[in-house]
């Protein structure tokens, strides 16, 4: 009943939610074109942290402060009127980390290399802390902003601009690195024009109109302990369990380790910073053919099958990893996990809106974020230990056996308010 009142008010204004998310989007998939993480942010460090274990714990300690703030978020987002000023404060606050990042490189870089990295380090980490909080709005908003037989859509064709706007990000970012100046001013170069691109986002992303909430329940949720009802639903609702565990054993391969695939390639086949760009180049144009195709999928099938399509075509990715010996093995790795990743974007918080009624989303995706965002951090962390200590070829044949024990849970997993 009252995602029904919200929609009907929506009405006059999809046009320019739509419109105005896309354009969002693509803005701010420039700004991590030009410093993507999983690729050319890992080389870049890696030129000063020789340790995969310490490379793991970049990402490992940022994940799991953004899951501190879940909790209370989610009990406070059911007592607003709206999300849009609580997404933008706290999106605002940690889209500024890449003008900090930035002016560090240029400044200490080339006198106090490892005060940098301890600062870099320590930004990085904090930027989580307030994603945790900026991330959990975020999607409670667009999800509520756009309607709902509209979404898979919706979500399919902004993935895709979104994966155009990152290849002119990669383009940019491969034209910076190759232009004269030591390689780690030109890194402090893209870490700013990332902040400038961003900053433009941010005016689109609180754009769209959004309806008043119609919550009936803000003062008994003020009443009660709002952990008892978090624990009422895990106890009734076995359908969430079930995504959690399958999940977390799928976050291992799909999320966690294409980074370190990356460091394997560098220091086996030794490819440079151009090759890095090509590599960037090839994931975002399959980022954008899969959310086309993963898009169509989500709209006839649900989020479900979207997911499972991605998390079956990512087996390719490990078993040719096991026998990776060429450099242009390393492009099959690419290309496939950006059909993947794009799969997972899709799906991965969409999908618990659609377990749950529209009172309890903010409790559902509170619950799935305490479980899977600390498995996200402790997945490189896992990951970098056993490269470490076992190898990369071993590392991926435990990532393909947790692949196929997380493939086999999520098949069955529901769909309720489809």
């Amino acid at each position: 009943m009252i995602q029904q009142k919200i929609e009907q008010e929506l009405q006059p204004y999809i046009k320019r939610n739509v419109i105005t998310s896309i354009v969002d989007g693509i803005l701010n998939a420039m700004a991590m074109g030009l410093i993507p993480l999983q690729t050319l942010v890992v080389y870049f460090i890696s030129e000063y942290v020789d340790s995969n274990f310490v490379i793991g714990l970049l990402t490992t300690v940022q994940m799991l402060l953004m899951a501190i703030p879940q909790f209370f978020t989610a009990r406070h987002m059911e007592r607003l009127d709206s999300y849009k000023g609580l997404m933008g404060k706290y999106v605002l606050i940690y889209r500024t980390s890449s003008l900090i990042i930035g002016l560090l490189i240029l400044l200490l870089t080339p006198r106090k290399p490892l005060l940098f990295v301890i600062l870099f380090y320590i930004i990085f980490w904090l930027k989580g802390l307030f994603m945790g909080t900026g991330n959990l709005a975020y999607y409670s908003f667009i999800n509520k902003v756009i309607p709902f037989n509209i979404r898979g859509k919706f979500f399919g064709w902004r993935g895709a601009f979104n994966s155009v706007g990152g290849i002119l990000g990669s383009l940019l970012a491969g034209v910076i690195l190759s232009g004269s100046g030591s390689g780690a001013q030109q890194y402090g170069y893209l870490f700013l024009l990332a902040f400038v691109l961003d900053m433009l986002s941010f005016i689109f992303l609180v754009a769209p109109y959004e309806p008043k909430n119609y919550q009936n329940g803000a003062e008994e949720n003020q009443r009660n302990a709002y952990g008892f009802k978090l624990k009422e639903i895990l106890k009734r609702d076995k359908n969430i369990i079930r995504f959690i565990v399958a999940q977390a054993l799928i976050i291992f391969p799909v999320v966690s380790l294409f980074p370190f695939q990356t460091v394997y390639a560098k220091s086996n086949f030794n490819i440079g910073a151009n090759v890095i760009s090509v590599m960037n180049t090839i994931m975002f144009v399959c980022n954008a053919i899969g959310f086309i195709l993963w898009g169509m999928l989500v709209q006839r099938r649900g989020f479900k099958w979207g997911m499972l399509g991605g998390y079956i075509l990512f087996i390719v990715n490990l078993i040719s990893a096991i026998f990776v010996n060429n450099p242009n093995v390393v492009m099959v790795l690419t290309v496939v996990y950006g059909l993947t990743h794009s799969a997972y974007m899709i799906g991965n918080i969409n999908i618990v809106f659609g377990m749950c009624s529209y009172e309890d989303r903010p409790a559902y995706l509170c619950i799935t974020n305490m479980f899977i965002i600390p498995i996200s951090a402790i997945a490189p962390l896992i990951n970098g230990y056993i490269y470490d200590a076992f190898g990369f070829k071993v590392m991926c044949v435990i990532n393909l056996i947790l692949l196929l024990g997380g493939i086999a849970g999520f098949w069955g997993v529901k769909e309720h308010h489809r």
